[in-house]
């Protein structure tokens, strides 16, 4: 299994008038939008990452497939959003354990860079935009300030040895030390929707929040056999609502993470945002409960035991325990905590407050033909094979070969901008 740091858990408060940190001003209250037009905003602005898959990673990843407990920690393709632009550069909001120190390090895996690792980040028009020198040589556990390159990184993901520093690939367990947020940067001419941030302070006990992101069903039990599926090339958005059913202060020594919600969040997912009801980003999402079986191990945080003693409880006579709540219930960090963060180390970012104009909003609409029962299931898929839904958009026919881009194949006239091509980095294209 996969086990963030643990160090002894503390007894954890609610916050009910708000949350410890934030740099946002009093929030008036807003009209709540519909399922579609949540989707909307999530659709356009939700993107999927992951590295290039050269061919030394091809062959690492093969020869591990039939390895579980390996193969999660060799290619791990995750999620994220868009939350600011500067001039033609995007900057978009994820978990740090999106990135291996692995990959980061191992110039074996990148030889046709000199080295150094490449990723790609989808767009929602289906573009894979290349990003360059995200390593931003800082090592894990990390090490100086962090600064605003390509990579931002708050915490690390390597594979050590409990309780030490020591990094083993073949003993080691996958551990988040720091924080679990990042912030990554690709760049365009192309003109990408941001998507707002909300005030994680106006969320409240079961209050609906939806979850946007990208499932990897290689890491989900097949519901047929009971077994680890084997090699699932197609992938497809989903879009996860359910009520929050638990808010702490957020502490480096969970990672951050500070909204507890019920959903139908899958791996991939991680990275991904979490809206209110307004569709404005309160949050973003970065672990399934600990009861969710999954292929490769289950990412936790807290301590290895439950703390003991008093703690307070929320409607329902359910403990603020934070051990307790991760065990029930997907979390994510608040964006409040993130933006705190931004402040801290002066990055000049500005965010969004206002939603997308109307005509955007409506352009981006998925119909859902069969919204009652959507509804009732607390999830939608945007998969073209089916008659509900049809959006040809939210769907990766191979990530496969969606991913194995090739340097010598990325230098070249600037594509149509159709699903799949291909976009550099600084590449002058429009």
């Amino acid at each position: 299994m996969l086990h963030f740091f643990r160090k002894k858990t503390k007894k954890l408060s609610i916050f009910l008038g708000g949350i410890l940190f934030s740099c946002l001003a009093s929030t008036p209250a807003f009209a709540q939008l519909s399922i579609e037009e949540i989707n909307s905003i999530a659709r356009q602005t939700t993107v999927l990452i992951a590295p290039a898959l050269t061919p030394e990673l091809r062959q690492d990843l093969e020869e591990n497939r039939n390895n579980p407990l390996r193969k999660s920690g060799i290619w791990n393709p995750g999620s994220g959003v868009i939350i600011a632009k500067k001039g033609n550069k995007y900057y978009v909001l994820t978990v740090a354990h999106n990135f291996l120190q692995r990959h980061l390090d191992s110039k074996d895996y990148w030889q046709q860079l000199g080295g150094k690792p490449y990723y790609g980040i989808r767009t929602y028009d289906g573009i894979i935009h290349i990003i360059k020198d995200v390593n931003d040589g800082r090592g894990c556990p990390l090490k100086g300030s962090p600064k605003l390159t390509v990579l931002v990184r708050f915490g690390c993901r390597d594979r050590f040895i409990l309780n030490t520093d020591i990094v083993d690939y073949t003993i080691g367990t996958d551990q988040v030390r720091g924080i679990d947020l990042a912030i990554v940067t690709f760049e365009s001419k192309k003109n990408y929707t941001v998507a707002p941030l909300g005030d994680s302070r106006q969320v409240n006990l079961s209050d609906r929040v939806y979850i946007s992101g990208w499932p990897d069903p290689e890491r989900e039990k097949d519901p047929q056999t009971g077994r680890c599926r084997e090699r699932v090339a197609r992938r497809q958005r989903r879009l996860a609502w359910g009520p929050v059913r638990g808010k702490i202060n957020a502490d480096p020594q969970h990672q951050g993470y500070s909204i507890f919600y019920t959903d139908e969040t899958a791996a991939g997912m991680s990275g991904g945002p979490v809206f209110d009801s307004n569709g404005r980003v309160v949050g973003s999402h970065g672990l399934g409960s600990r009861n969710k079986p999954l292929c490769g191990g289950n990412l936790e945080a807290g301590s290895e035991t439950e703390s003991g003693g008093d703690t307070e409880s929320i409607s329902g006579g359910e403990s603020l325990d934070f051990n307790k709540l991760q065990k029930r219930y997907s979390s994510g960090q608040n964006v409040n905590y993130f933006q705190s963060l931004v402040k801290e180390f002066d990055f000049s970012l500005a965010f969004r407050r206002e939603l997308p104009d109307a005509e955007v909003i409506k352009a981006g609409i998925t119909p859902i033909k069969n919204l009652k029962v959507a509804s009732s299931s607390g999830q939608v898929e945007f998969d073209t094979s089916e008659d509900v839904f049809d959006d040809p958009n939210d769907v990766v026919d191979d990530i496969y070969e969606l991913y194995k881009f090739e340097l010598k194949n990325m230098i070249r006239d600037c594509p149509s901008g159709g699903s799949g091509s291909i976009l550099l980095d600084n590449n002058g294209c429009e």
